[in-house]
């Protein structure tokens, strides 16, 4: 135990350590000596890209708690930023698991033990800072004056990751209102309602970080804009060589996120909008707010030159080898790439989670902890829409596939997965029993997608229903499924139904975990007929967020940095829902 304290601990200084120095991939380029200077780096394009691939290679770090793997296992959990998709789906209320036995990802599902003890939320936060330090790094040596092209390219890809950072980060750790009076008087008592993390660049000096509060929604949110910003100056022209690198197209997105977060919260909280009118005065309303959203997604689409999946891409090909495991499918504007040599194990990757369709993980039908999707969207997807073979009709687990599935599975096989199954992530190449092969799939980042339905919201948000209801009707027919109709004629209905279209594309991808927090959707995994395990059926509250969407700070961070103000702890207060 007192070697897995001093490991927590440890890593609870990665904020700091920020402020003093450079990583040591520096060293790795330069190992002649114990330590490179600034000067050597700078005069050397093989350390300069050695640093730009360390924050593009952290994104999918294996074991970035470090633990001692002579003597300790890495976390079940800790394989990067898929895993955190992971963790975001599970706590939305559509992904399930068939069996707990193995589920790696229970923190979140059976809400316990959120706060304090809480592992999973230290190994994020580090995770998060970690990938900060490369960034701050790299955008520590590069000139903001440069005229050099490739340098320039550097610092547009260190920027971008930053931003990508603290926007998931800002999302995750700001406290929004629960229902729950002794959550939200806590806040509101500690004064977290509107913080969001701390800001740790490459100017922050150790003494800063020792005392580095948690910023203000708007003082974080202009941050994130300004970094957008400067990275699409920088990557303007920029032809990358893989789309493990962000462009400027994905910089437009990344935009789109991010205004429209702002654009609902001014919507739901116009008095917020003041604080960040004093901050970026072109903004004058929610509406402006969607109109940029609208427009960023609209430039994303565009630049990318990416085209959503068709029903044959989609379930991998004409050999089913290729379903969401590929950079090269057409609709990923920027996403993870795996080589074999970053497989570390057999059961601590995305594919063992997530793909039914292996032998050496732990989703398969022998471990059962295959993922599934709720009963309450599998049945409201129409039989018309083709995306619904991604998942098992209850009818037809325990048969063979037929030509309804495309499946790598024989008969026998298929006959032993669960109902609702989902078939929708493939392992590499189709390798279902060498996980070096299998595991070493690609993870997508951003989907072209995702920027056709934050378009199709924006513009309902910002110029009327009719508007967004045309633009959603015309992604889904010419997309998904030609008889696709959208009655809606209110903002509400019409979310409502997008909403529903979101959670059906997105299954898996953890993206929608950002819609839920950011409207503030009721969470229902318990309720008559539910598929949802037992211990996992957790209802929220109407009107509120999900008390478990509140990601509690690393309570360690407080032993360094003493400005820092932790959210209420929601362990304990949170239970099954027992309805019959």
């Amino acid at each position: 135990m007192k070697k897995i304290t001093l490991i927590t601990k440890a890593l609870a200084c990665c904020v700091l350590l920020m402020a003093v120095g450079l990583n040591s991939c520096i060293e790795e380029t330069f190992p002649e000596s114990s330590t490179a200077t600034k000067d050597q780096v700078m005069k050397s394009k093989s350390a300069m890209e050695a640093l730009q691939n360390s924050i593009v290679g952290y994104i999918n770090e294996y074991n970035s708690y470090e633990r001692d793997l002579n003597y300790y296992n890495a976390y079940n959990f800790d394989f990067g930023y898929p895993a955190w998709g992971i963790m975001r789906d599970v706590m939305c209320e559509d992904f399930y698991i068939y069996s707990s036995d193995y589920d790696y990802f229970s923190t979140y599902g059976l809400c316990t033990s959120l706060g304090v003890n809480n592992t999973m939320s230290y190994v994020l936060y580090g995770y998060y800072f970690k990938l900060l330090k490369r960034a701050n790094d790299l955008v520590g040596l590069i000139d903001k004056e440069t005229t050099d092209p490739l340098l320039k390219q550097y610092a547009g890809v260190a920027h971008t990751c930053r931003a990508l950072a603290y926007l998931d980060m800002a999302r995750l750790y700001e406290y929004k209102k629960t229902g729950i009076a002794k959550l939200d008087n806590e806040a509101a008592a500690n004064k977290v309602y509107g913080l969001t993390t701390q800001l740790v660049t490459e100017k922050t000096s150790e003494t800063d970080a020792r005392n580095n509060p948690r910023v203000p929604f708007q003082t974080m949110y202009k941050y994130i804009l300004d970094e957008l910003e400067t990275a699409g100056n920088l990557l303007n022209g920029f032809t990358r060589s893989a789309k493990n690198l962000p462009n400027s197209a994905v910089v437009a997105g990344l935009k789109a996120r991010t205004w429209l977060e702002l654009g609902t919260r001014f919507e739901k909280y116009p008095a917020d909008l003041a604080a960040f009118t004093a901050v970026r005065s072109d903004i004058t309303s929610a509406k402006d707010c969607y109109a940029k959203a609208a427009q960023f997604a609209r430039e994303a689409i565009t630049a990318s030159g990416a085209q959503p999946l068709t029903e044959s891409d989609w379930f991998g090909g004409k050999s089913y080898t290729t379903g969401f495991n590929s950079i090269l499918a057409s609709s990923w504007m920027w996403g993870i790439i795996t080589k074999e040599a970053n497989v570390y194990s057999a059961y601590i990757n995305f594919a063992s989670n997530m793909c039914p369709e292996q032998t050496f993980g732990v989703a398969n039908a022998t471990y059962g902890a295959t993922r599934t999707i709720s009963k309450a969207l599998f049945d409201q997807i129409p039989d018309a829409d083709w995306r619904k073979a991604s998942w098992i009709a209850p009818g037809d687990a325990g048969k063979a596939p037929g030509s309804k599935y495309r499946t790598l599975l024989t008969d026998d096989d298929f006959k032993t997965l669960a109902p609702y199954a989902g078939l929708k992530f493939k392992p590499n190449e189709g390798n279902m029993i060498d996980y070096k092969v299998g595991a070493a799939m690609d993870y997508p980042l951003m989907r072209v997608e995702e920027m056709y339905f934050i378009e199709a919201e924006a513009l309902a948000a910002s110029q009327g229903v009719a508007a967004g209801v045309s633009a959603l009707e015309s992604f889904m027919k010419t997309y998904r499924y030609d008889s696709y109709k959208c009655s809606a004629t209110t903002l509400a209905d019409f979310r409502k139904e997008l909403m529903l279209q979101k959670r059906i594309e997105f299954w898996g991808e953890g993206i929608i975990f950002w819609d839920y927090k950011r409207l503030e959707l009721k969470v229902t995994r318990g309720y008559k007929d539910t598929n949802c395990p037992v211990g996992y059926r957790m209802n929220s509250i109407e009107g509120y967020c999900a008390p478990w969407f509140n990601i509690y700070f690393n309570k360690y961070e407080t032993d360094q940095n003493k400005a820092i103000i932790l959210n209420p702890d929601p362990s304990g207060v949170i239970s099954d829902w027992t309805g019959q």
